[in-house]
């Protein structure tokens, strides 16, 4: 759940970079905006930093800022560089056991859940920040 919620969070972050293509936004700014904890907002600013979705200069005018235009920026690429732990569907495996019906299950649950990611990765590829904005 909480890449779920870092997820929204980086979203709304872009957004607002998005609308202020001209400004370097401070995160204390962002997080107020979109009512975020100034240090998890950080957090997931870095994040997006190393995956060359944002830009950051250091300093008393310094601030963030996109490092591309928003249609050049799809959905999937900010959960990607956001993403660190397996889906929440992945954990349907949990409830499967050693036993021979677990085992078939499992294999079951796989495949479901190959679908859900192609799926997901499919459709987050297909929308763009810009889109988000319209």
């Amino acid at each position: 759940m909480a890449q779920l919620k870092r997820f929204g969070f980086g979203l709304q972050a872009l957004i607002v970079l998005a609308i202020h293509p001209d400004e370097q936004l401070s995160s204390s700014e962002m997080a107020d905006q979109i009512r975020c904890e100034p240090t998890a907002l950080r957090k997931i600013l870095s994040q997006l930093r190393e995956a060359d979705i944002i830009e950051v200069r250091q300093g008393r005018a310094g601030g963030y800022q996109l490092a591309r235009r928003p249609d050049q920026i799809t959905l999937m690429q900010i959960y990607a560089a956001l993403h660190d732990e397996e889906p929440i569907w992945d954990r349907m495996l949990d409830t499967t056991g050693d036993h021979l019906f677990g085992q078939k299950v499992n294999h079951a649950f796989q495949q479901l859940m190959g679908d859900i990611n192609t799926q997901v990765t499919r459709i987050l590829g297909t929308y763009t920040l810009a889109s988000l904005i319209e």
